[in-house]
């Protein structure tokens, strides 16, 4: 990753920290909805001219735009019904696959390209959490789950590991993915809430796991080549 786009991944995980603290103290998702659009904004201005490998923005991120999009009206209007909340997330996390392909596809591949739907995941996970919260479905801690990207890029910021980066792999992508699928599921009004809470809980404990997965390689000797 190009030291600009670092830059603001460890500025946005401190932005969405604080808002997410703002929804745990005051209930303000909107608050953490307009924040992290200024953000998204400052990321695709910080990335003029690199959104792909011809300069253009590429149909691939214009997938992406439209998932951050919708996550965050997701976030700025948490008054939409249960079942239209779960039906836009799975639409929207449905859509993970195909801006990859799109920028296969077309060759337009890029480290902007990569971070953007990165962060794009991050968001709907986040915005599936902070309903749950919002909606009293869950207690509070349904946030940490959300948070957990956010820290994790604070952390390796502060710590200073002696990798960088840990690549993601089928563990972690799978977890992410069906994490996300899943606190959907909790939203819907026809589920037990004692099913609601165990579902999430091991959500929570699976995303846990592949986090600190990827902790843990940040700590491994670089293999030579």
């Amino acid at each position: 990753m190009n030291a600009p786009l670092d830059r603001w991944t460890e500025q946005h995980a401190l932005l969405m920290c604080l808002g997410i603290g703002a929804v745990w103290l005051e209930s303000a998702p909107e608050l953490l909805a307009a924040m992290a659009a200024a953000s998204f904004l400052g990321l695709i201005k910080r990335g003029l001219g690199s959104y792909t490998p011809g300069g253009g923005f590429g149909w691939a991120n214009g997938i992406t735009l439209a998932r951050t999009l919708g996550g965050l009206v997701l976030l700025a209007f948490t008054g939409l019904g249960p079942w239209i909340q779960a039906g836009l997330l799975w639409l929207l996390i449905a859509g993970d696959g195909l801006d990859g392909w799109a920028a296969r596809r077309y060759g337009t591949v890029s480290a902007f390209g990569l971070l953007f739907d990165h962060e794009c995941d991050a968001l709907l996970l986040l915005a599936a959490c902070v309903l749950l919260f919002v909606g009293g479905k869950l207690g509070a801690w349904i946030l940490l789950p959300g948070a957990l990207r956010y820290g994790f890029v604070l952390y390796r910021r502060w710590a200073r590991p002696p990798q960088r980066e840990a690549r993601g792999n089928r563990f972690t992508r799978w977890v992410g993915v069906t994490a996300s699928l899943g606190f959907a599921v909790c939203l819907l009004p026809v589920l037990d809430p004692t099913l609601r809470w165990a579902l999430a809980v091991c959500l929570s404990s699976a995303l846990a796991a592949s986090f600190l997965h990827s902790l843990v390689r940040l700590y491994r000797p670089e293999s030579p080549a």
